[in-house]
């Protein structure tokens, strides 16, 4: 099942807004981790993990050597990521099958990376070289994502609400706490101060038409 939270662009002290990311522990008895993102010291990654496969490198978020400016948190099952792998010829750092969509992204960018995956998955990407944040979620929206924004550009993000109503944040004392849309990417722009700004929503694919990866 796991679990997957993130912050951008905080006000507040993360050790602090950090707790509200031990409401959904029970997404990952195993093992959790929070981790800083190098040089935004407002923005974080959580994650709680139920161990399935690759219980010596499987942790999130997943960062391989080939791509050290790519940060990806994510919670499903991409049933597809080894015909991926052996037809591009990747080179796999872990046995976990979200690593996929660090080499597809980097090949051929977001809109290529999600319509190729066939599974279930709800994921957050940060590409610190490019000033990147990605949201994605399945067509069928399986994997549960749930996402607070305010104006000046806090961005929350959490596998179920619950990790999201206590955040804190000096401008909005009520954070609207929304699901992420099925069959749905975001991209947004990662400022220097850690906050973001939305550039488009993609419905990338309708569950009438055929998937790319087909």
């Amino acid at each position: 099942m796991c679990g997957i939270w993130a912050l951008f662009g905080s006000d507040d002290c993360l050790s602090v807004q950090c707790l509200s990311a031990m409401k959904i522990a029970h997404r990952g008895p195993d093992a959790f981790r929070f981790e800083n993102v190098n040089g935004y010291t407002n923005c974080c990654f959580g994650f709680h993990r139920l161990a399935v496969v690759d219980p010596l490198f499987g942790m999130q978020p997943i960062r391989v050597k080939k791509y050290p400016y790519l940060w990806l948190c994510y919670n499903g099952e991409i049933y597809n990521h080894k015909k991926m792998q052996q037809h591009f010829e990747f080179e796999y750092q872990t046995k976990v099958d979200g690593e996929i969509i660090l080499h597809l992204y980097d090949k051929g960018g977001i809109e290529q990376t999600i319509c190729m995956l066939d599974g279930v998955f709800a994921f957050v990407l940060l590409d610190t070289a490019n000033k990147k944040v990605f949201l994605g979620r399945d067509t069928y929206g399986v994997r549960p994502l749930f996402k607070a924004m305010t104006e000046d550009g806090f961005l929350a993000v959490c596998s179920e609400a619950k990790g999201l109503v206590t955040l804190k944040h000096s401008a909005t004392p009520f954070l609207k706490v929304e699901p992420f849309l099925p069959g749905h990417y975001e991209v947004l722009d990662l400022k220097p101060n850690g906050k973001v700004a939305s550039v488009e929503m993609v419905k990338y694919h309708h569950c009438r038409d055929v998937p790319l990866h087909a």
